[in-house]
């Protein structure tokens, strides 16, 4: 039998865009398939104006192994891997960048591609059970989803070479305490926290949300300097938006705000 390629499923409810990986039976290992159809969830998402904020979990025990490597053996060498020029990259590795916030719940096994793609969402929630390992210097390859850099870049050049260069696995616990998660909680909890944290965030003005995204992200590609000054310019924009009036009204009222999309 021929093992099923897998597939990524989406749902869009209550503002919260909802991202499957499922293969669960070869440990969600990614597929040129399934990652086409991934890089097509994204763009479902950025496209979706009901849908405020996305979150990406998958079936079975485990988050992914990683990419299926003689499945996807003849796309390793390209520049971004299955990825079209005008299309969002999944690790925000050039632009297009997506706009909008993408929380990640990993469990079980989130090896190599797993980790990079977390890497490159805003936030992640884990398992406590959650095994990481980068271990593309066991394979004869190199990461090249983001790790080299953002590993360093939030944990420093020691803390990132020490599994970059071993690919030794490490646990939930040593992924928080380097800034690789923020969240840790039960197994089976991972999605129900995720998805919280997604509504939370739905609730907030959308607008500024991805101007939040947007400035960070200057900050971090074009430095610190070059995000300091769009701040008058972004903030001149927001307050002309029914989304600051609504959040205006909200505290003069005394109750919750409600942002409708622009």
């Amino acid at each position: 039998m021929i093992p099923s390629e897998g597939s990524i499923h989406t749902q869009s409810k209550d503002g919260i865009f909802e991202i499957v990986i499922d293969r669960p039976l070869k440990l969600n290992g990614f597929t040129p398939k399934m990652y086409r159809e991934l890089i097509e969830a994204y763009r479902a998402f950025e496209d979706d104006p009901m849908s405020r904020c996305a979150v990406v979990t998958a079936n079975g025990e485990h988050f992914t192994a990683g990419l299926d490597l003689p499945e996807m053996r003849s796309h390793l060498s390209d520049d971004y891997m299955l990825t079209g020029d005008d299309e969002i990259d999944l690790f925000g590795l050039r632009p297009p960048y997506r706009s909008k916030p993408i929380i990640y719940a990993v469990k079980g096994i989130c090896f190599t591609l797993g980790i990079e793609l977390m890497l490159g969402a805003d936030f992640v929630v884990a398992a406590s059970n959650t095994r990481f390992a980068q271990i593309e210097v066991k394979r004869g390859l190199i990461p090249t989803g983001g790790a080299t850099t953002r590993m360093v870049s939030r944990a420093g050049w020691g803390n990132a070479m020490r599994y970059l260069l071993t690919g030794d696995e490490f646990d939930a616990e040593t992924a928080r305490s380097l800034g690789f998660i923020q969240e840790i909680v039960d197994p089976g909890e991972e999605r129900s926290c995720a998805m919280a944290l997604a509504k939370r965030i739905s609730d907030c003005a959308p607008i500024a949300v991805r101007a939040v995204i947007e400035n960070a992200r200057s900050g971090l590609i074009n430095g610190e300097a070059e995000a300091h000054r769009a701040f008058g310019v972004t903030q001149r924009a927001l307050v002309n938006t029914r989304d600051f009036e609504e959040g205006v009204k909200s505290f003069l009222q005394k109750r919750e705000a409600n942002f409708r999309d622009e």
